[in-house]
This record gives structure tokens, C-alpha cells and sequence, in this order.
């Protein structure tokens, strides 16, 4: 058997839901680059600007905070 063989019954099986879901995870595998949208490089500019005033936490002090 194929691997296109082999996928096609795989894809058979599946139910809508699950294609759907297969499908999108394919599509964005194969880009190149995901584009930020304009909200999330509004934070990201945001959360540089509050490391570089010396805000930020490392992980290591964020989960000692937190208790963890």
C-alpha cells in the first residue's frame, strides 16, 4: 500500500469533526510564517516594552510567585 493509499483510508475514517481539525493542522504546517494579527502585535510591541523597563519576570521567579 501507498502512503497516499494509506492516508486516504486513514482520512475515511475520520469523522467530520476530526477532518476538519486534521485539515487545519495541515494547512498551518505548511505555511511558511503565521502572520500576527494587528491585536497580538499590539502585545507583543507591549510586553517588550514592559522587559525593557525592567517588569518582566524570568520563569523561574513567575513560578516562584505564584507559589509553584
Amino acid at each position: 500500500m501507498t502512503a497516499k493509499e494509506a492516508l486516504k483510508e486513514r482520512v475515511e475514517q475520520l469523522s467530520e469533526e476530526e477532518a476538519a481539525e486534521w485539515l487545519a493542522r495541515i494547512e498551518w504546517e505548511s505555511a511558511e510564517f503565521e502572520e500576527l494579527t494587528a491585536q497580538e502585535l499590539d502585545l507583543v510591541r507591549q510586553s517588550q516594552a514592559e522587559y525593557e523597563r525592567g517588569e518582566a519576570l524570568d520563569g523561574d521567579e513567575l513560578l516562584q510567585e505564584l507559589g509553584l
